[in-house]
Parts: structure tokens; C-alpha cells; sequence
């Protein structure tokens, strides 16, 4: 594995955008902890602070009105949770692109208004199907019927309908109100590198299997290279699409180790197997994890053994995937899905230890 020191600038912008426009603050993260009764190391606390101090920077510097964040980086209604604005138009757009941004805020500018249409509806439409050819490039009238085939809103579907229509305004709307943000970005380059530094630091010596086990419920595709970048706004581990074959770009949440550690540091084995019952009380997911003993599934195949949309399927598999009862595997634009056997074997016998004899 790769691993790269600097954030990418576009997408630490659309992630602070994103939180603005969904009222996610760092305090908020700090109240949570709180509630739950768990001391957070000194580590977290102070690269709280330090986030909370660049978050203030922006805030200052932003110079867009709150009705047009809210409009570009606010989440469209029926995707998955998220905090980063992850299901916006301003996000639908420009997340595909990332990778083609090397710094040079005017080249971007003249890539995100020299798109056409197919390229634009494939990057679209790439975010919520996962089974779409490594092209990058997509009929009109395909893409009308996957968003008009999905499980959400109408409202949702007219807003990506109209995004593709009317890309080259949004990203015009989008890039203005992002470019103060990455300006004052790359004027603190350093700050930011030094505050993934202990991130970085934890990386550095796993390979490329113990980076997935430990910082991700991910499992590495074979044959393939990934290169890391540290993600200062977001807390997952995320990845992009194949830049060429076998090669992929992961963002990293410089937090994940120390919510991780923090989650399973304040957890019994009971309490452990109660938050398993209360996950597997949902029959759909109970039926999906029985569903993938023996096998590995994709999305496209469970949400059609189901008969439910993708991104209800992305939301359970998250949260099977939270408990450890599930592996994902990314490749190229498939997401699969197995069982982990090992977590589910540690379930079973701290199962059997609070209601075995003694």
C-alpha cells in the first residue's frame, strides 16, 4: 500500500460543505461520546480541538449563503445515512472526479465544465449502482431509467435528473463556493498534514490486509494496489473508482482508529452479543446474514433476493459490517459481501459463555 501525506483538498471541501449543510459539528461527535459514559484519549480529544479550530477557519472564510450550501451540499432524501453530504448534487458530481485533481484549482475549473453529458450521468449514476463498466461514460436514456428504477423520492429523482441536465451550472455554483474553502486549504497545507500525521503514523508500518482488518470493514480486492490519502473531515474509510486497472485511491478518516478503539474499548462480550441481537432483530438482516453462509453476494444479487432497493441494501450491510458479522470487498465498481467467520464463531462463543453452565 501507498501511502500519500497530503488530503485531497476537493474532497476535504465538499466533506466541511457537507457537515455544514447537515448541521454535523465536531461538538455534536463530543456530546455522543459523552452520553455514552466512555473517557476518550487524550489523542481524540486534541485532534478534536484541532478540527474544530480548522472547521472555525472555514466558517470564517466561506463566503457562500447558507440557502445555497444547503441547496449544492446538502443530502438528497433516500441514500444512506451520512454526515459529509456524501448524497448531494454538489457531491454526485464532483466525487467521481477526485482523482483528477492534482492541485491546479483552474485546470479542475476547465475539467468540470468540459464534461459532457454521458460522463457526467456515468459519475452520477456510479455513486449509487454499483455494477456499471469501468468506462466512464453512460447513455442519457440509461441513466433516466436507473433514477427513475430507484427507491426514493420523487423529488430525489427529479434533483439528479435536473443535476444532469444542468451540470455545467451546479459545478459552476459548486466550484464558487468551494474555492475559498480549498484556497485557505492549501494555505495551511502543513496544519493539515500535521494533524494526519498520527494517522499516518499508525498506517505506515501495517501492510496492506492489516490496514482492511484493523481501519476498515473492507477486504482488499487481489491484485490490486491502493494508495492512501488521510481524510480530515470524514471518519470512514473511503474508496474511489479503478484510476487504471488495479489501482485504487482510498481517503482514510484520520479518526478511525480512535473510534474504533473507543467503540470496543467500552464494550462487554454482553454488551457485545446484545448489540449483535438487537442488529439481527431486523428479520431482513437476519435473513441476509443466513442468506451468505457459504457464499459471497453482490449488492445487485441481494437487493434482487430481497426485493429491495440498493441503497436499503448498502444500509443494512453497513450496519452488519459496523457488528464485524460481515465482510465487503470492493472491485472495480462491485461491491461483494461474505460472511466473517471468525467474527462470527467469537459471537457464538461468547454467546454460549453468558448462557452455558457455569
Amino acid at each position: 500500500m501507498i501511502i500519500q501525506h497530503k488530503p485531497n483538498l476537493i474532497l476535504e471541501a465538499l466533506a466541511y460543505l457537507g457537515r455544514r449543510a447537515s448541521n454535523k459539528t465536531w461538538d455534536q461527535m463530543e456530546q455522543r461520546i459523552q452520553q455514552r459514559k466512555v473517557l476518550p484519549s487524550p489523542a481524540l480529544c486534541q485532534a478534536l480541538e484541532r478540527l474544530k479550530a480548522l472547521t472555525h477557519q472555514l466558517d470564517r472564510v466561506a463566503t457562500a449563503e447558507e440557502k445555497e450550501i444547503q441547496a449544492l451540499f446538502g443530502n438528497l432524501e433516500g441514500f444512506p445515512y451520512n454526515t459529509i453530504g456524501s448524497s448531494s448534487p454538489a457531491f454526485f458530481l464532483l466525487y467521481p472526479l477526485l482523482d483528477r485533481f492534482q492541485g491546479d484549482w483552474e485546470a479542475f475549473s476547465q475539467l468540470v465544465d468540459g464534461l459532457d453529458r454521458e460522463e457526467v450521468v456515468w459519475g452520477i449514476a456510479s455513486i449509487f449502482e454499483d455494477d456499471l463498466p469501468n468506462q466512464r461514460r453512460m447513455d442519457a436514456q440509461v441513466f433516466t431509467d436507473l433514477v427513475l428504477g430507484l427507491n426514493a423520492p420523487d423529488s430525489t429523482k427529479v434533483a439528479l435528473l435536473e443535476l444532469s441536465r444542468s451540470h455545467r451550472a451546479v459545478g459552476a455554483r459548486a466550484l464558487a463556493c468551494l474555492r475559498p474553502i480549498v484556497a485557505h486549504l492549501e494555505e495551511h497545507q502543513a496544519q493539515l498534514e500535521e494533524l494526519a500525521a498520527p494517522y499516518l503514523q499508525q498506517c505506515a508500518p501495517l501492510s496492506q490486509l492489516e490496514f482492511f482488518t484493523q481501519l476498515s470493514h473492507l477486504r482488499p480486492a487481489p491484485e490490486t494496489t491502493y494508495t492512501l490519502h488521510p481524510f480530515l473531515f470524514g471518519a470512514d474509510t473511503n474508496l474511489t473508482f479503478d484510476e487504471a486497472p488495479g489501482q485504487v485511491r482510498i481517503y482514510g478518516g484520520v479518526l478511525r482508529r480512535e473510534l474504533m478503539e473507543l467503540v470496543s474499548g467500552r464494550t462487554s462480550a454482553q454488551d457485545q452479543v446484545c448489540e449483535t441481537y438487537r442488529l439481527l432483530g431486523d428479520s431482513t438482516r437476519f435473513d441476509i446474514l443466513c442468506y451468505l453462509r457459504g457464499r459471497t453476494a453482490y449488492v445487485q444479487e441481494l437487493s434482487t433476493r430481497f426485493s429491495l432497493s440498493r441503497n436499503t441494501i448498502h444500509h443494512h450491510m453497513n450496519k452488519l459490517s459496523d457488528c464485524g458479522l460481515v465482510q465487503c470487498t470492493i472491485h472495480g465498481n462491485r461491491t461483494f459481501y461474505t460472511l466473517d467467520e471468525e467474527q462470527v464463531q467469537l459471537f457464538l462463543e461468547r454467546q454460549a459463555a453468558l448462557f452455558g453452565k457455569k
